[in-house]
């Protein structure tokens, strides 16, 4: 027996809102059990984030089941042949409880990726390092913290939350009654315009809140010494969330489907579009968290075609300003002093090695001009061991 067979109201745009939304919703559900994974057995990083992307999730859950219950009993098809089946009942019930659960997860799934980004701005974020290919090296390779950007970050959520509420109230103060909403002979009771009218404002918000959460990952990760092929991937994957940008613009404008006569068959553009938006929101701000289980796939990829060229600028200990520190000596990048040879493991030495590490002036004060790498710690295996780099040569002065 078919869907159909068993739910006469089921057909129009629903079949294809249905299968999209759960393919979807199936690939975000890995994705966020694989953040929890990464989160338990690999690091530390990032809590707060997956806390609220599992409630973003949760939500959305919530949504894309009511969805389906919806779709089942005539949301996406013609209110004619709904009304035919004796569907309209349980039609308007469950679409606009899922409209108020969806007015939930969109702010929700917003507040998250604001959450993970303002994390990922710190000035002690682990997620640049988690980025690089080269964990050994534990040199400074991220940015400093911006507060200009972790303030914007904090105003987009609190606006997408403001904004919110009032849309989700509005679904029960439509009518008058309020269980006229789901009552087909009382709909005369019910005026819509206030709700749709205000969705322009909200989904205009929501757009471009998309838009500027998908920049701004970008705008972080161009700094940062990795590889070039890493760097502009992880930037195309998280710049992804333009898309749900876009999907906000289009469901926003099919709000106004709600107020057409055969309302139903243009709200299943509506509710399509609003399940591409929740899903991609959760699906790109899971892209870096879950990273380290991708990264073992393509290490020998990027080190394979970084070989190929210049050792990486932070093999050298240099941040993004071209200024750095290698065993806790500071040294400008320039023309006139060359690079040291690298040697295998790079690393800031603690204070407990720091009595063994040679400083400048002790350094300055060596007649010889030519001496062989020597082993500071008895251990070069241990970790945060580091091994002491060859001089360049230089000619003596005539």
């Amino acid at each position: 027996m078919s869907l159909q067979d068993k739910y006469p109201a089921y057909g129009g745009h629903g079949p294809k809102d249905l299968r999209l939304g759960i393919s979807l919703a199936v690939i975000a559900t890995i994705f966020m059990i694989m953040r929890v994974y990464v989160r338990i057995k690999v690091n530390k990083f990032g809590t707060t984030a997956l806390l609220l992307s599992l409630l973003a999730w949760l939500l959305t859950a919530i949504t894309q089941t009511l969805g389906i219950i919806s779709v089942l009993h005539g949301l996406g098809n013609h209110i004619t042949i709904i009304a035919q089946v004796g569907e309209l009942h349980n039609f308007l019930l469950f679409t606009w409880i899922t409209v108020f659960f969806f007015n939930l997860a969109i702010p929700t799934g917003k507040v998250a990726v604001a959450a993970f980004l303002i994390e990922m701005n710190g000035p002690s974020s682990e997620i640049f390092q988690t980025l690089s290919n080269h964990p050994e090296i534990n040199v400074l390779i991220y940015p400093s913290s911006d507060p200009k950007i972790r303030r914007s970050l904090i105003a987009v959520a609190v606006v997408n939350i403001v904004l919110n509420i009032p849309q989700a109230l509005l679904v029960w103060f439509q009518c008058t009654p309020v269980d006229a909403i789901w009552d087909p002979q009382r709909q005369d009771m019910c005026d819509h315009r206030i709700s749709v009218y205000y969705t322009y404002v909200v989904g205009a918000v929501a757009a471009l809140s998309d838009f500027y959460l998908a920049i701004v990952p970008i705008h972080m990760l161009i700094p940062l010494r990795i590889d070039r092929k890493l760097k502009w991937g992880l930037s195309f994957l998280m710049g992804c969330g333009v898309f749900a940008g876009v999907a906000a613009i289009i469901r926003t404008w099919a709000a106004k489907f709600i107020l057409d006569a055969d309302s139903s068959y243009g709200v299943g553009t509506l509710f399509l579009w609003g399940e591409v938006e929740e899903w991609l929101v959760l699906i790109t701000m899971s892209i870096p968290p879950v990273w380290p289980l991708f990264r073992p796939f393509t290490s020998k990829f990027i080190k394979s075609t970084s070989s190929r060229g210049q050792p990486p600028a932070y093999a050298y200990g240099y941040n993004y300003k071209r200024t750095g520190s290698i065993t806790g000596v500071n040294s400008p990048l320039s023309p006139s002093f060359p690079p040291p040879l690298i040697t295998t493991t790079i690393s800031v030495s603690s204070a407990k090695e720091a009595q063994n590490t040679i400083m400048p002036s002790e350094a300055s004060t060596r007649s010889s001009d030519e001496r062989e790498p020597r082993q500071i710690l008895p251990n070069t295996s241990a970790q945060g061991g580091w091994v002491e780099m060859s001089p360049v040569h230089h000619p003596r002065p005539q």
